[in-house]
């Protein structure tokens, strides 16, 4: 009997190691990630990713924003060492034009950077009505605290992200 216990005690606790890790769970706060991922969406994101900086350019992250009071999600444009410039409603990464047909509205501002090794320069998909790195300049790789992997509700849109 005490056995049985303990192996369901291990086991719980395996799974909830690999919850934490790998399918931590986080719900999207307004719409600067529209339309690929909308207003009171739910997600699943690895934190594993974070740790082991395995995480870059087109993909969607969840971040610590320090002038904020909620973590952010956004999408990755530009990694350390990178060049990024915006003009004319364009996106260019290492002097090539994004071909970004995710992205919702215009994109605005004239940004002309070279990225940081430790920075990421991030973007929402609702370039209109986001607040990034436009605005509040790049973001610390060691703020990131997971990659957005997978869309789990609403059920009817369940998507997920390479």
């Amino acid at each position: 009997m005490l056995r049985e216990w303990v192996q369901s005690i291990v086991e719980a606790v395996i799974i909830l190691l690999v919850l934490f890790v790998f399918l931590w769970p986080v719900s999207i706060n307004g719409t600067s990630m529209q339309s690929s991922l909308e207003n009171k969406d739910r997600v699943f994101i690895s934190r594993f990713s974070a740790w082991t900086d395995s995480f870059g350019r087109g993909d969607i992250v969840v971040f610590d924003a320090e002038d904020f009071d909620e973590n952010m999600v956004k999408r990755v444009i530009a990694v350390g060492g990178d060049y990024i410039e915006i003009a004319d409603g364009n996106v260019y990464v290492n002097g090539e034009m994004l071909d970004e047909d995710y992205i919702a509205g215009s994109t605005y501002g004239d940004i002309k950077l070279n990225i940081d090794n430790d920075q990421i320069f991030v973007m929402g998909d609702n370039r209109e009505k986001s607040t990034d790195s436009r605005y509040f300049g790049t973001v610390d790789r060691d703020d990131v605290f997971g990659k957005v992997i997978m869309r789990f509700f609403p059920l009817n849109k369940i998507t997920i992200f390479e």
